[in-house]
């Protein structure tokens, strides 16, 4: 019994849009939180209260370039579907799949 993968073209664009939105929201956040801790590094706020602050922001920075990248590769995978949609079927690796069935 064999199942064709089924692309369903709306859903690419909707998954297209959310991802277009939350690449948006991932930069617009990288781009406060960067600005947040220039901010803070040359304010005259001392002590730990201040370091363990840095360091929590920080590592949300880093987690958001994570993102930043990621989303990068979420949205080259979405355009690729839709540039290869029609070869898919015919791709070595799924006919080989197919066939386990």
């Amino acid at each position: 019994m064999s199942k064709d993968v089924i692309i369903h073209d709306h859903r690419v664009q909707e998954a297209k849009a959310a991802a277009t939105k939350l690449k948006s929201s991932i930069d617009t956040t990288y781009n406060q939180s960067k600005t947040l801790l220039s901010y803070v590094q040359s304010s005259s706020w001392k002590g730990s209260a201040r370091d363990s602050f840095v360091t929590y922001l920080e590592i949300i920075i880093q987690y958001h370039q994570d993102l930043k990248e990621t989303a990068a590769l979420q949205t080259k995978a979405l355009n690729n579907i839709e540039k290869h949609k029609n070869d898919f079927q015919n791709d070595a690796t799924v006919r080989e799949v197919k066939n386990l069935w």
